[in-house]
């Protein structure tokens, strides 16, 4: 089994939902392969951490604790940077993507569905802050996908999304932020900052993609950045086709 292949059943090998005959063959390449090893552990420590929250209302104390213990696990994992291999097929990256957001998404509602609002919101909202800075590539596309269940007042949230959208380093990062981004479409801000991305972003795969979201939500201050790309030589000749199809629809 090679590392691609690892790299897409992680998930389902973590959360024990693979066969038999699945979960040897990944415990077979994993003694071998200290790089896939590493990310398999990433992950399952992250789940570990968000499956430890505790349901009941935290006092002052516990939530000075959460957060040390929070800024202790970042520490401890700052140097240990992953090395993902730029996916050339950016839908199946999508599919991945949607994958742990089902995942993640489990764990948290599962753990704080009790507390009230506030707590919720605010513990969340930090978790997701720090994760946000986190080294690792895998973690930060979790947090990432992990914004969904914020609303449109959570302007830290929005705000740092952004910030990933322009300046992350990761193309992988930049296109789940990007994704997440379409929750939040409603907002002026965001809608602008879709449109800038599309001017400035380089990488077809992450193109493609603003292109369908600014298709999507019918943005047509797009249209004018969708035809200088489309008139741009440089450009790809499948993400000119994209151009096409979704020009006509904001027509």
């Amino acid at each position: 089994m090679k590392c691609k292949e690892i790299q897409k059943l992680g998930i389902a090998y973590i959360t024990k939902e693979l066969s038999k005959e699945d979960e040897l063959l990944v415990e077979d390449h994993i003694t071998s392969c200290k790089e896939c090893a590493k990310e398999l552990q990433e992950i399952n420590t992250f789940l570990t951490l968000l499956s430890n929250t505790k349901e009941d209302k935290p006092s002052s104390r516990v939530k000075n604790n959460f957060q040390t213990l929070l800024k202790e696990e970042i520490a401890q994992e700052s140097n240990k940077v992953i090395h993902l291999q730029p996916k050339k097929d950016w839908t199946m990256f999508i599919r991945i993507a949607a994958t742990i957001t089902v995942v993640i998404g489990a764990f948290i509602l599962g753990k704080i569905s009790n507390n009230t609002t506030e707590i919720i919101s605010g513990k969340a909202e930090q978790q997701v802050l720090a994760l946000l800075e986190n080294q690792s590539v895998s973690k930060r596309i979790l947090a990432v996908n992990n914004t969904t269940k914020f609303s449109t007042t959570d302007t830290k949230i929005i705000d740092a999304l952004i910030k990933k959208l322009f300046n992350d380093k990761n193309v992988n990062v930049r296109l789940a932020a990007a994704e997440a981004l379409t929750k939040f479409s409603s907002l002026e801000s965001v809608r602008d900052a879709l449109i800038k991305s599309l001017e400035t972003e380089k990488q077809p795969s992450l193109q493609i993609e603003l292109i369908q979201i600014l298709a999507k939500i019918q943005e047509k201050k797009a249209l004018e950045p969708m035809k200088k790309l489309l008139e741009n030589e440089e450009t790809p000749n499948y993400v000119k086709q994209e151009l096409r199809y979704n020009i006509a629809s904001l027509l």
